[in-house]
């Protein structure tokens, strides 16, 4: 038996390898169930076939050392345990860590659907992607295979090999990037044109490219209208002009109104006194009816304008009147059925209901007190209502 120097024995011992440490190895003989390698030049170690990369055969006649990680040993006969398998997912987890503290994306691709979410695997290491983490609108969940995303690491644990991956913070990343961006690029005054995302009581949102802008329910239309879904929808493309910019909160209101600009305008010069106008009733009060002659201009029917021997006109019918008050400066307008040569009970004309729809991005005309901007579902505006007072027409 050949007699083992110290100085043999303290090298061999100052290279001895540690669990969890990354070692050059050699290939030094194939058996059945795996490898025998030479682990820095002192050590035996043996890879498992399953702890193979990939399944792939190490070939024997490989020179060229190659790393592992070192898993358990040595055991009696002085053998470690490694595993190249081992070091692929150390290594992988440590690039996801850097990517998770530095809150960075990375692409993936679903493998496969599975109770509760989709597999994936990240060079070749599993994660799992929960279903509640997943949006992928119009896409259904059997066809989620293959698709290609950005995802974030939601909860990493490598010794517990647990990957958990989020593919809607990383959407709400990519969002905010870009209303870093298009925040930067409006101005007050800017006319946008942008779809509709969403429909709320307070008002419409649009996407101005990462960033939501708010048209307030009161800057939607000149018209009348009880909810804003009433006359938009989403999908729908809208042009508006941007009146505020809150750049530091990222929040931008438009409007609508100020693009179609104010219809009393053209009042003077479109309706004269003792002339027929046309238009549909849209409220009753005690002293008479409020008729709507386009969208934002409303004339007063008053009860002494009726004659007895008339048929009082309903909500929602369509009249022609005799224009007997016009005044834009106060915005008042008076009509009346007395020495009208036609009836004037409820028309069926068609024409006109079509005329008030085609002049109209929607029905409804408000006073406004306070526009509140903002994207939160629970915003508001606050709107001052007509009272349904006698005016002095």
């Amino acid at each position: 038996m050949p007699q083992v120097t110290f100085e043999e024995l303290k090298n061999k011992y100052q290279n001895k390898p540690f669990l969890e440490t990354e070692v050059n190895c050699k290939l030094l003989l194939k058996t059945k169930e795996g490898y025998i390698v030479d682990v820095n030049e002192e050590w035996e170690g043996f890879i498992p076939n399953s702890h193979v990369v990939n399944g792939a055969e190490i070939e024997l006649h490989q020179s060229e050392p190659f790393k592992v990680l070192v898993i358990s040993g040595p055991d009696k006969s002085d053998q470690f345990l490694v595993s190249q398998k081992a070091l692929r997912e150390k290594t992988v987890c440590e690039n996801l860590q850097k990517l998770k503290d530095e809150n960075k994306p990375i692409k993936i691709t679903i493998s496969k659907v599975i109770k509760g979410g989709a597999e994936v695997y990240i060079d070749g290491v599993r994660a799992f992607l929960p279903g509640r983490y997943i949006r992928l609108p119009g896409i259904s969940q059997e066809n989620w295979v293959n698709q290609e995303i950005e995802v974030l690491i939601e909860e990493l644990d490598y010794k517990e090999r647990k990957i958990i991956l989020n593919h809607r913070k990383a959407i709400e990343l990519d969002r905010q990037k870009k209303a870093e961006v298009t925040i930067k690029k409006l101005n007050e005054g800017d006319i946008i044109e942008a779809p509709i995302l969403r429909i709320a009581d307070f008002g419409i949102f649009i996407d101005l490219g990462g960033l939501d802008g708010l048209i307030p329910a009161s800057e939607i239309s000149w018209g009348r209208f009880r909810h804003p879904k009433e006359v938009v929808k989403v999908g729908q493309v809208v042009q508006a002009r941007i009146f505020r910019i809150d750049k530091e909160n990222k929040r931008v209101a438009l409007s609508i109104k100020q693009i179609l600009g104010d219809p009393w305008e053209q009042v003077e010069s479109t309706l004269g006194i003792d002339t027929l106008a046309s238009g549909k009733v849209i409220s009753e009060a005690s002293f008479g009816l409020f008729i709507e002659l386009k969208p934002g201009v409303e004339a007063l029917l008053h009860n002494s304008e009726i004659p007895e021997n008339v048929q009082r006109p309903k909500v929602n019918s369509f009249i022609t009147a005799r224009l007997i008050k016009v005044d834009p400066e106060q915005r008042k307008i008076g009509l009346s059925l007395k020495d009208v040569g036609q009836s004037t009970t409820e028309l069926e004309s068609q024409e006109v209901e079509q005329s008030l729809q085609d002049a109209s991005v929607e029905e409804k005309q408000s006073n406004i007190i306070e526009e509140v901007v903002n994207t939160d579902a629970s915003s508001s505006i606050t709107v001052e209502k007509k009272d349904e007072q006698e005016p002095g027409v």
